[in-house]
């Protein structure tokens, strides 16, 4: 592996926190790791249900919005002192399960269980990547 994609270690600080309905996990997200000065966040686990997601199928660039009864069968990502990168799976009422990037516009229908890890000794930040052609995650040990 070159020294570009080693990943440092880190030690970590667990949040848990429960949205109530009607709200918005993305900008709830947002609002918390704002109001806590968190930098370098991951999703450890999110359960709970929506009424309304705002969707980003893959490779299409364009944002749909949902709405009925889903359950939040999995929301993973990582979130930054700027930006965040989430993907969430949900589930209808038959099982039909539906994966995507997700972004704010969402509402909780009867609750969303959180917890969250700050990476205490790193630092998230997003550049733009020739590649991908996307901002994508940059690691830094925190200094």
């Amino acid at each position: 592996m070159s020294s570009s994609t080693v990943a440092p270690s880190s030690g970590a600080r667990f949040y848990a926190l429960r949205l109530k309905p009607g709200q918005d996990v993305a900008l709830e997200l947002r609002k918390f790791v704002d109001d806590n000065g968190l930098k370098a966040v991951s999703i450890v686990t999110v359960v709970g249900s929506l009424t309304k997601a705002s969707l980003r199928f893959a490779n299409t660039g364009v944002w749909v919005e949902r709405e009925g009864h889903f359950e939040i069968v999995s929301l993973v990502g990582t979130v930054d002192a700027k930006g965040d990168h989430l993907h969430i799976a949900l589930s209808d009422r038959h099982g039909v399960t539906t994966g995507a990037h997700f972004g704010p516009g969402s509402s909780v229908y009867t609750t969303a269980e959180i917890v969250l890890a700050e990476l205490t000794d790193l630092d998230f930040t997003r550049e733009p990547c020739a590649l991908s052609g996307y901002e994508e995650l940059i690691v830094k040990p925190r200094g």
